[in-house]
């Protein structure tokens, strides 16, 4: 992919479990790409992640990574250090793919887009989700003038699943981290967006435990998160005026309903049935995909996106503008349900 004569190198701060599990193996699938070094303020886990992946360099410093001759960094640390790792990065003439949240508040992300431009380097975000298979055929099912007329996405989160230890350190806790995702993938289906109002329920830990939030814009959008739930679930459903389409995110489906006519017995049977069609064939590839350990929820076309807006073959497939659109649609509904006045109080590391 790099089209040089050497691979196109890559090294990653932060080895955590989206690092080893999403960005490590995304960067490695891509031919002409390169994992050659790691840093982790934690050395045993960094040399543990290197030793799995056959990675040849544990740097003792972040400096000694970006010293290594590398054409791009990966930050996979949590949100307090993205700005700081990143504009280090770009300060040091490499490109940086981030994972999502892009930083803590509007401003840090102001500084890192800032020193995006600044440096002629490609910053890209992590929106995963805008570049998986389910987004893909959602797509295609809608064709290029969708025409939604509404679009709603519902996020349940049970605390049982693998979460980051320091979610609990960030303002909204759980929200901070995960509502990018749905902010990102609403924004791309119905343009840009203002959050209209909000409101939180919140729990004796001090966490949000249900948000809802409504937004205005061309196409409105609405978004319903409860935390606590007995399973996880993340569906995003776009209505048009033919058709509608749920977006399965946890299991990258995509599942289409037209028209039920005159909503008698055999209108219902039929759509009920393409939609048992669709979720059933989805389910097939995407549960193959997993259980071979091969299902990366899109970051694996967006690594690729990225390596080749680097090497400037095509423009950043996240580009500045969209990504800062997010951080503000963020900070818009952590002041409307009093998010960063709850932590205020809490210490937040690096903060």
């Amino acid at each position: 992919m790099s089209g040089a004569d050497r691979p196109f190198r890559v090294g990653v701060i932060g080895t955590g479990w989206v690092a080893r599990d999403r960005h490590i193996p995304s960067f490695g699938a891509l031919p002409g790409v390169e994992v050659v070094g790691v840093y982790d303020r934690d050395r045993e886990r960094a040399r543990a992640v290197a030793a799995r992946f056959g990675i040849g360099m544990v740097a003792r410093d972040r400096d000694e990574l970006l010293a290594a001759g590398l054409d791009a960094v990966s930050v996979a640390t949590p949100p307090w250090s993205h700005a700081e790792d990143a504009c280090a990065a770009l300060g040091a003439g490499l490109h940086v793919f981030c994972e999502k949240p892009m930083a803590l508040d509007l401003a840090e992300a102001t500084t890192m887009a800032e020193a995006a431009t600044a440096s002629g380097r490609i910053l890209t975000i992590s929106h995963n989700f805008d570049f998986a298979r389910s987004t893909r055929m959602a797509r295609a099912y809608l064709g290029p003038s969708p025409g939604l007329l509404f679009a709603s996405a519902v996020q349940l989160s049970s605390e049982r699943r693998r979460l980051p230890a320091w979610y609990r350190d960030l303002p909204g806790g759980l929200l901070f981290d995960e509502v990018p995702h749905l902010l990102y993938t609403l924004r791309g289906w119905c343009g840009p967006l203002d959050l209209a109002d909000a409101w939180a329920t919140w729990r004796p830990d001090g966490h949000p435990g249900v948000v809802e939030a409504r937004f205005s814009g061309a196409t409105p959008a609405r978004a319903t998160i409860v935390f606590g739930a007995p399973v996880s679930e993340w569906h995003v459903t776009l209505v048009g005026g033919r058709r509608i389409v749920d977006l399965d995110l946890f299991r990258d489906i995509a599942v289409r309903v037209g028209s039920d006519g005159a909503h008698r017995a055999r209108d219902i049977a039929r759509t009920s049935a393409k939609a048992m069609l669709d979720h059933g064939a989805g389910f097939a590839e995407s549960g193959v995909a997993m259980l071979r350990g091969r299902l990366y929820w899109g970051h694996d076309a967006l690594t690729a996106a990225f390596v080749e807006a680097a090497l400037g073959q095509r423009a950043n497939p996240v580009p500045l503008h969209d990504a800062l659109a997010v951080v503000r649609m963020a900070d818009d509904l952590l002041a409307a349900i009093g998010a960063r006045e709850r932590a205020s109080g809490r210490h937040t590391p690096g903060g």
